[in-house]
């Protein structure tokens, strides 16, 4: 069962019937590599990665990762705390999925991840000053709209 190849990387692990998911639980960021491999051996794919803003309870940005199967449905939610000031490790490299998702949090949160084949603003202008999802997100004066 993969909960038990898991167990090695994962806190906090969670049984389906409390959360709706197969296994839910924390892992350490430099650690995502390693468990994307485990998805990845098993037959699982990248359904959704995204981040949260989490600075002003918990000084951290939270990062979701969701696996899940073909056919009979297999879901698992892996999060990882990471402190702004921090960077995260790419999982492109093992799901191709991940390349648009990582660049999204980027443009989004500014999270940084390691090793993105090509990591640039995807919403956003390249010119863009900020990122929009921050909760201490103030718009810049635009030179195309009245204020």
């Amino acid at each position: 069962m993969i909960a038990d190849k898991l167990s090695s990387f994962i806190r906090d692990a969670a049984p389906y019937p409390e959360r709706g998911y197969h296994l839910q639980g924390a892992a350490l960021p430099c650690n995502l590599p390693q468990i994307a491999g485990v998805f990845l051996a098993e037959g699982f794919h990248l359904e959704m990665l995204t981040c949260q803003d989490r600075r002003e309870t918990d000084r951290v940005f939270r990062l979701i990762y969701q696996f899940n199967r073909y056919g009979a449905p297999q879901r698992h939610v892996i999060s990882a705390d990471l402190s702004p000031d921090a960077t995260a490790p790419s999982i492109a490299a093992i799901f191709p999925a991940a390349d648009w998702y990582e660049r999204e949090i980027f443009d989004m949160y500014g999270v940084v991840f390691d090793g993105h084949p090509d990591l640039k603003r995807i919403l956003m202008e390249e010119d863009y000053v900020g990122h929009p999802l921050l909760k201490n997100f103030v718009d810049p004066p635009s030179p195309y709209r009245s204020e």
